[in-house]
């Protein structure tokens, strides 16, 4: 079984686009050794990301984020257990707003940050999946549904 995090954070004051591709390159190789997969999100000074992996690769990489700096405000929104990971293909995937369709933004009803209070696991993780292919998003379709009841 893998383990499959969904997290979100703030970043911290200044960060860009830029520095989330800085992110991605050092990320790409140390996932790539340690067998993680996953998507980042960047939009609007806030990180959305999956993570999958087997269970120790997957704390040692959240308990790295935890402490590095460009994250604030660090909320853990789905920890799970599967047998097949969503990105699979992916050491990780990045998007930002240049790579999001604004009908994806609106159809989710996307505000920054995804409060909580009105973005559940189910919807920040679909509407996650939307941002990086609308495809994936059917496939989970059935197992968001079952959640869901």
């Amino acid at each position: 079984m893998l383990r499959r995090v969904l997290y979100s954070s703030k970043a911290t004051a200044g960060l860009g686009m830029r520095d989330a591709l800085d992110i991605i390159r050092v990320s790409y190789n140390r996932n790539s050794q340690a067998g993680l997969t996953g998507g980042l999100l960047f939009l609007d000074g806030y990180f959305y990301q999956v993570l999958e992996g087997v269970g120790g690769a997957v704390e040692t990489c959240l308990s790295r984020i935890s402490r590095d700096p460009r994250h604030a405000e660090i909320v853990t929104r789905r920890d799970e257990r599967v047998s097949e990971p969503l990105f699979a293909d992916d050491w990780m995937a990045l998007r930002g707003i240049d790579d999001v369709e604004p009908e994806v933004l609106s159809a989710h009803g996307y505000e920054p940050g995804l409060p909580i209070e009105r973005f559940g696991a189910d919807q920040t993780l679909a509407f996650l999946l939307a941002c990086f292919d609308k495809q994936l998003v059917e496939e989970l379709a059935p197992t968001l549904a079952t959640t869901r009841a």
